[in-house]
């Protein structure tokens, strides 16, 4: 049988393509033709879907990863609060102990009620005041470093998703991050300090300290002489 018959008993009386098809039945190479472009276009939609997939998958992660970090807020107010009260206590420890020190300083040296009380009144409520605004300083400082963490690792989790990697859950995964940079701000909360916010008073406190040591020394000496001297 022709190739012009068989396209006849196939429904295409003109002998040369179906409209089917578009495969030139005259031409029995052509048959083949025709299943390669099927082939080619199912691969093609194949890879369409897989990227498709691929690219939904890669919404989803970024999607979830952002969501997670996004209700962080009162993650940061609590650390903020925690810190604020331990370098306030801190403070007024070292407020009280510095109040103590000068008074019985100030009366050892016979100054109360003089004008070295006044200075030392005003160094110890100067310093106070910058021990506050350090408390806040520190306060805050920790909260940005964690936030600070927390952006460059929601950075590297979406970098990591967007570029096609498998990254596996991404909700659990931003959790165990979030989990993991929480408990170095806690640690970090427990190192950090104010130091020695009541340095001048410390250091007025020591230097009179001193003198009535030397003071005591003097006296002591010249008693000593004295003993000898009537001999």
């Amino acid at each position: 049988m022709c190739g012009t018959d068989l396209t006849k008993r196939l429904g295409d009386p003109t002998g040369q393509v179906t409209k089917r098809t578009g495969i030139n039945l005259g031409d029995p190479l052509d048959l083949f033709h025709g299943q390669a472009r099927e082939d080619a276009a199912k691969a093609a939609a194949d890879a369409k879907a897989t990227e498709a997939a691929r690219q939904a998958r890669i919404s989803g992660n970024v999607r979830d990863i952002n969501s997670a970090f996004a209700g962080r807020q009162p993650e940061y107010d609590a650390l903020g609060a925690a810190l604020r009260e331990r370098l306030n206590g801190q403070l007024a420890l070292q407020r009280g102990q510095a109040t103590r020190q000068s008074k019985f300083a100030l009366a050892k040296s016979g100054l109360t009620g003089g004008s070295a009380a006044v200075d030392a009144g005003r160094t110890l409520a100067r310093e106070g005041q910058e021990g506050v605004l350090a408390a806040e300083r520190t306060a805050r400082g920790g909260v940005a470093d964690l936030m600070a963490k927390d952006e460059a690792a929601r950075t590297n989790l979406i970098s990591l998703a967007q570029s096609g990697n498998d990254i596996g859950n991404a909700a659990a995964q931003t959790s165990a991050l979030l989990k993991a940079n929480a408990e170095g701000a806690k640690s970090a909360d427990l190192t950090n300090g104010l130091g020695e916010v009541f340095g001048a008073t410390a250091k007025t406190y020591r230097a009179q300290q001193d003198a009535a040591a030397r003071r005591k020394g003097l006296s002591e000496a010249s008693t000593y002489a004295k003993a000898f001297s009537r001999g």
